[in-house]
């Protein structure tokens, strides 16, 4: 045994830690991408109900929309 092969060990060693932490925190991003996608998709409303007006839940609260609603610059 040389004087290099312990840090080539330490060194082998430290890769593979790094790499199984990359490979945690790579899993961890991709479930809570997932449930940010699942939450953001949960929480959607069709907008084709009967009618030209509907409220329609935002993170704001209920909000009002429609084919028919004025802008508020519009003095008509």
């Amino acid at each position: 045994m040389t004087a290099s092969q312990p840090i080539v060990a330490q060194a082998a060693s430290v890769w593979r830690t790094a790499r199984r932490a990359a490979r945690a925190l790579r899993a961890v991003h991709d479930e809570q991408v997932l449930v940010w996608e699942l939450f953001s998709s949960a929480n959607r409303v069709s907008v084709d109900r009967a009618g030209p007006l509907a409220w329609t839940p935002s993170l704001d609260g209920p909000r009002l929309t429609g084919s028919h609603l004025h802008s508020p610059d519009d003095t008509g």
